[in-house]
């Protein structure tokens, strides 16, 4: 479908590609990953004829129609979203038209055979195109996404520029174009849009192109990854976290052949370097010398970019209550939010709420955060207690002029300069940058500083508000592990499930004015509302119940056998490998007057097999119960 041949790309600080292959055939769901700046965006937009190669061709088959969303949109309207969506296909309106024209002509002219074989035609077509159920459909792509029927009625430049991302992205879908080319789609999406587009795109039966770095959208969204390193292309089979498996394994075998390839070059020197003056020598020296010039080294593998390692103060201990609701209420004007609310926090819970858009989860993160005031009820803090907000919009609080180092130096006046820089470059901020202005860093790289000024004062209880928003992988990645180190309690609202999964020990659902807390992270909300049909309360005082504590028992033993079964094809491949490296060596002819390491290699290889068919039988086993 789209043929990307010998494509090269460059601009004047970097070359991004170079000689770049690449085939995007029908059906394709392909994840396109790489690091901030290797080309994600570049390769879309070349695609849609937006950049030009300095060399090479983009050839699009015949009759195949793309469809791209950008990460950002400044258009604006004023028409209702509806319409906006509807006039993506204007050919539906025309035949409208043609119809009721031919229709009133054949009521003047019932017996004209010509106009009423036209007429057939047109609704013939019209029926094709799904004309009598396409507002329907646009209605339904709408409010997956988080528009109401009062909303759809409202002109588009009404809208915030999110929203008017989603109408963008509606207007896509709703013209279900070959190929889909989505850049960051879900960005703008609330956890319950971000959901319904997940199911959308897995019952789509186009192609797609996506750029996200949001891992559970990838893994549930695309079969394939376009991995972008080196100014090339690798592909790899299989969702996100097959990549991260199967880029692990490459390493893990890179860095052995690195090793080896080492100590031979170190023996190899030694050799020559011992025998290089003795004249009956002169020959395996010269010989040895030859074969380190024509030896085609290996490198090093990549380690992990920027490997986090996120420290970050801590609070002193706090009372066991942080803060407690007591019969609030929030209202604004008409619209009740809240009434009757009672809710306790704990030191130490990291909570992520959840929720339908629009169901007040912003509303209560607010109130806590005393952005909101109550309009009943009580909010009661702990003794001592400390609280920091983080905001979508934090960067409009932050001193544009001001530099990244000052910013954090001013929140800890005792830290040294090497304390400070140690803590800056925790949040990926190194070297020269640090002395960068605030105003010329991108949005992404604001969020991550935000939030790096609001951790370095110690708070008992600190309040998210969507933090990994349009951060790359490795960003979140450091959020995260910020999060996670920090031993005070969190209340965090995000769509970003990998994020939720791996620093929350408490859901609450938000939904019509009523809280419900399950206690586990959001994996464990999902399965208790999968296995309990209509979920139970799960409030404070039963926490430790008998059947609540079985359940998560069942949940963790259910968690542990599903990564296991993830992990054995792995282990299984990896004993493969290993077979067959003994077998060439088995096979060498140059050992085999070395009955020590032929005995070894029958030994490790017995080993191995009997190792390879155990995980055989447990994949088995597992099958059973996943498949």
């Amino acid at each position: 479908m789209i043929h990307l041949h010998n494509i090269t790309k460059t601009y004047p600080d970097k070359v991004l590609f170079d000689n770049l292959n690449l085939v995007i055939k029908k059906g394709s769901r392909v994840g396109l990953v790489g690091p901030n700046g290797s080309g994600k965006t570049t390769l879309l937009r070349m695609i849609i004829g937006e950049e030009e190669a300095d060399h090479g061709s983009v050839r699009i088959d015949r009759k195949i129609t793309l469809g791209y969303l950008p990460q950002e949109i400044t258009s604006s309207s004023q028409k209702t979203i509806l319409h906006e969506v509807l006039d993506e296909m204007p050919q539906i309106g025309l035949l409208e038209e043609q119809i009721e024209a031919f229709s009133d002509q054949l009521a003047a002219e019932p017996d004209n055979p010509e106009l009423l074989k036209h007429l057939g035609a047109l609704q013939a077509e019209f029926e094709r195109l799904n004309g009598w159920t396409i507002e329907s459909l646009a209605k339904r792509v709408l409010g997956g996404l988080g528009f109401n029927p009062e909303h759809m009625k409202t002109a588009l430049d009404q809208f915030s520029g999110g929203w008017r991302m989603r109408v963008a992205l509606a207007k896509l879908l709703f013209k279900q174009p070959d190929i889909l080319l989505l850049d960051e789609p879900t960005n703008h999406l609330d956890l319950a849009s971000l959901i319904w587009l997940e199911n959308f795109l897995a019952e789509w039966g186009g192609a797609l192109v996506l750029i996200s770095h949001d891992r559970t959208f990838l893994d549930r969204t695309i079969n394939q990854i376009f991995e972008i390193d080196h100014q090339s292309i690798q592909t790899f089979s299989g969702n996100f976290s097959s990549y991260v498996e199967e880029k692990k394994l490459q390493n893990e075998q890179q860095q052995a052949a690195y090793r080896n390839q080492q100590k031979m070059i170190v023996e190899t020197e030694r050799f020559i370097e011992r025998f290089r003056y003795k004249e009956s020598k002169a020959r395996q020296v010269q010989s040895r010398v030859k074969a380190l010039e024509k030896l085609e080294r290996i490198g090093p593998p990549e380690g992990r970019q920027n490997r986090i390692s996120v420290r970050v103060p801590q609070p002193g201990r706090s009372a066991r209550i942080i803060a407690e609701f007591q019969n609030a209420a929030k209202s604004y004007e008409s619209l009740e939010v809240f009434k009757n609310l009672d809710l306790v926090l704990e030191r130490g819970q990291k909570i992520g709420l959840v929720g339908p858009n629009g169901a007040g989860k912003s509303t209560l993160l607010k109130m806590l955060a005393q952005v909101e005031p109550l309009s009943g009820g009580r909010l009661i803090w702990g003794e001592g207690v400390e609280s920091a907000y983080f905001a979508q919009h934090q960067f409009e609080a932050l001193p544009m002029d001001e530099s990244i180092f000052n910013l954090i130096s001013a929140e800890n006046p005792k830290w040294t300069t090497t304390e400070v820089r140690n803590y800056l470059g925790s949040f990926l901020f190194s070297g020269e940058s640090i002395e960068k202005q605030i105003k010329i860093l991108s949005g992404g790289e604001i969020s991550r500083l935000a939030l790096a000024k609001m951790l370095a004062t110690p708070s008992h209880l600190i309040l998210l508000d969507e933090p990994t928003n349009h951060l790359d992988m490795p960003s979140r990645d450091v959020v995260q592990e910020a999060i996670s180190s920090f031993s005070g309690t969190m209340v965090c609202i995000s769509h970003d499930r990998h994020f939720l999964n791996a620093v929350t020990n408490s859901i609450i659902e938000v939904d019509a004015g009523n809280i419900r807390i399950f206690p586990g992270n959001y994996e464990y909300y999902l399965w208790k509302k999968s296995n309990a049909g209509s979920p139970n309360i799960i409030s404070e005082e039963n926490k430790s119940d008998p059947q609540v504590k079985a359940l998560r028992v069942d949940y963790n033993k259910r968690k542990k056998q599903a990564n296991r079964f993830k992990k054995i094809p792995i282990l299984i491949s990896e004993c493969e490998i290993a077979m067959a490296r003994l077998d060439e060596i088995l096979r060498d002819p140059g050992v085999v007057t070395e009955y020590e390491k032929i005995q070894s290699a029958m030994r490790q290889k017995e080993v191995l097999e009997e190792e390879y068919l155990i995980l055989l039988e447990e994949l088995e086993a597992l099958k059973e119960i996943f498949d």
